[in-house]
């Protein structure tokens, strides 16, 4: 089953993201807007793993997430694209502080290579990021550089199973634990 470990974001958070950019998806034509249900906050894509893999991403989660950190205040950042906000195929917000969304990307990277999963480590930087659109069609397209001044409390990390559809796809918890309170 295709699967990712996520931070989940609350909800109020999700319609301030989708109704900033109101606009940009009514008027913008080749960009797949990611709906407004499946905001989060990637920490590490799992790609096909089967049901064995899946109990011991599991196990990790519950058991050693919630001892080794707390939850903490987050922020959400300004607009930018990969590769870059001139000419970008992904459309995204950042999150902060980095380097407490970073800390834990790095747990889970290591203790799934010291399971030995197979799971292949993520070569690219880690820029913790709410990814909100893909575009699908090289274009001109004109998008404001939006800042945000949203702050939210990031204490719940879940492992998700992930299904393609052609209308997008349809994200479904398999484990949410809840970390420290602080």
């Amino acid at each position: 089953m295709r699967t990712f470990i996520a931070i989940e974001i609350p909800q109020n958070i999700k319609e301030k993201i989708y109704e900033a950019f109101e606009k940009e998806r009514e008027k913008e034509k080749g960009v797949k807007w990611v709906e407004k249900e499946n905001l989060h906050i990637t920490l590490k894509f799992l790609g096909e793993i089967d049901e064995r893999k899946v109990k011991e991403i599991e196990k990790i989660l519950e058991e050693e997430i919630p001892l080794k950190f707390k939850s903490f205040e987050a922020k959400l950042e300004e607009l930018d694209g990969f590769p870059n906000f001139k000419n970008p195929r992904v459309l995204w917000i950042g999150v902060s502080p980095k380097e407490k969304i970073k800390e834990i990307f790095e747990f889970i990277e290591e203790r799934i290579e010291e399971e030995k999963m197979n799971i292949e480590k993520e070569v690219r930087e880690f820029h913790p990021h709410i990814t909100i659109a893909r575009i699908k069609v090289k274009g001109k397209f004109s998008f404001e550089r939006k800042k945000f001044d949203e702050n939210f409390k990031i204490n719940r990390i879940a492992l998700f199973k992930s299904d393609l559809r052609p209308e997008g796809p349809i994200y479904t918890l398999l484990k949410e634990v809840k970390l420290k309170d602080e």
